[in-house]
């Protein structure tokens, strides 16, 4: 049997299954899972609007940040019971930081719902200098931490949420090149 630390996105359907129905998504232009009607989730949306304070309106509770929002998701979780399913949907770091959450929680694989991530954004850990890259959407990118170009790798880590870049750090980069130049 393979273990993978990739996250298990796929489209969302209602899993009939569950009691309870929670969807959390860090924008409110992510569709609802597929089989809601019946039975509909709570709904946690973030807006990004400074007059936003978790605010119930209509079935939706909004917040205004996805901090704000996983800070009340870590709470909830703490004083959830068995059949709870948790729905995800938004960009990559999103859903990363949502399992982290659910993980936390200790919610097993089949409680969690990820939608695929409506974007490429990933968040990079340095293995150099453990700085947390956000937004990485290409298969390098330079440390904000120490500098190094890191090449992004397939290996994520769960308790991170994060991707690890690896690279020579600058500085032994510039040794090399000095060692070659003096032979």
């Amino acid at each position: 049997m393979i273990v993978s630390s990739q996250l298990p996105f796929a489209p969302l359907v209602l899993d009939a299954s569950g009691v309870r129905h929670l969807y959390v998504r860090d924008t409110a232009d992510c569709p609802l899972p597929d089989g809601c009607g019946a039975v509909m989730p709570e709904i946690w949306t973030v807006v990004s609007d400074a007059t936003v304070m978790a605010d119930a309106r209509e079935g939706e509770v909004l917040l205004r940040s996805v901090t704000a929002l996983l800070e009340r998701l870590a709470g909830r979780l703490a004083r959830e019971r068995v059949g709870l399913r948790l729905y995800g949907a938004g960009g990559a770091s999103f859903l990363s930081r949502v399992a982290i959450v659910a993980d936390a929680a200790g919610l097993a694989t089949g409680e969690v719902l990820l939608a695929p991530p409506r974007d490429t954004a990933r968040r990079v850990v340095c293995v150099h200098c453990d700085t947390l890259n956000d937004g990485v959407q290409a298969d390098t990118v330079r440390c904000l931490g120490c500098g190094t170009t890191l090449f992004v790798r397939e290996h994520y880590s769960r308790g991170l949420g994060a991707y690890m870049g690896v690279g020579e750090p600058e500085i032994l980069l510039q040794a090399m090149e000095a060692a070659a130049r003096h032979g």
